[in-house]
């Protein structure tokens, strides 16, 4: 049985949609016109309901069998209050299974374990206390605000995780927007796309590197890369490692020496 959310989703899509693979535009406060027509309660959060098939879960089944492959529906922010259905390729961004590993000697205080209170919050610590985000992309980086909100043209208002800046050997400067999930969660287009745009429009003048990290289990954690064609604006995923916190016993000399043999990229 679908849940009230999916029936929701469902509602606003099949009300609109016209049989192409053109996208279009519905209004926020078709969440709860769609409820009532249904017979449903009304949503008090309706953010939730988009933040749900953007993050949590797929799209209902009966809308995702109008995507032609490789196709998937995705839904947008085009302005404060204003969403958009849109048809793209790589909508998802899983993590790759059976990657090399890497062993971090785990640097995160011991209180900041014992006291964190979700995933998320727990990935954003263990990034800036193991210089994850350093290690990642080589650059000296730093923290310079965690959940910042603001609203970009043609976009409405974004939430970003983190927000880095860094600075390499020549002296360039970048911005590095983080996005964070947990395990159960997936990496979504829209996010990054919209790490992308806050760079274009905020930090025109420094280079942009977007990043995301996921929790693959308790300790294991991926990081990832993303860049963006200048001809389609197609997203990929440019780099992605997986980084092992371990305590220092568990990283033995001719480990180290391995690691110092590797190719770089």
């Amino acid at each position: 049985m679908r849940t009230k959310y999916e029936q929701i989703i469902a509602h606003i899509f099949f009300e609109r949609y016209d049989g192409s693979e053109s996208g279009f535009n519905f209004p926020r406060s078709a969440i709860n016109e769609a409820a009532e027509s249904l017979g449903l309660k009304r949503i008090s959060n309706v953010g939730d309901v988009i933040y749900t098939f953007r993050s949590r879960k797929q799209l209902p089944s009966s809308v995702r069998a109008t995507a032609p492959a490789p196709k998937e529906w995705i839904i947008r922010t085009t302005a404060s209050g204003q969403y958009r259905f849109d048809l793209i390729a790589n909508a998802r961004f899983p993590v790759t299974l059976h990657l090399a590993e890497t062993r971090i000697p785990d640097s995160t205080p011991a209180l900041i374990q014992l006291y964190r209170q979700s995933d998320e919050q727990a990935l954003l610590a263990i990034i800036r206390y193991n210089r994850l985000a350093d290690i990642f992309t080589r650059l000296s980086c730093f923290s310079v605000q965690s959940h910042l909100r603001t609203s970009l043209n043609g976009t409405g208002q974004v939430e970003i995780d983190e927000l880095y800046v860094g600075i390499d050997r020549r002296g360039a400067h970048y911005v590095l927007p983080v996005e964070v999930k947990s395990a159960s969660d997936s990496l979504g287009y829209f996010q990054i796309e919209n790490m992308f745009e806050l760079c274009v429009q905020r930090f025109p003048n420094q280079i942009a590197r977007p990043l995301a990290a996921q929790f693959v289990d308790d300790d294991l954690i991926a990081m990832f890369e993303f860049e963006r064609a200048p001809d389609s604006a197609e997203i990929t995923v440019a780099l992605e490692r997986h980084y092992r916190l371990v305590p220092p016993h568990d990283l033995p000399p001719e480990l180290i020496v391995e690691y110092g043999h590797r190719i770089e990229d």
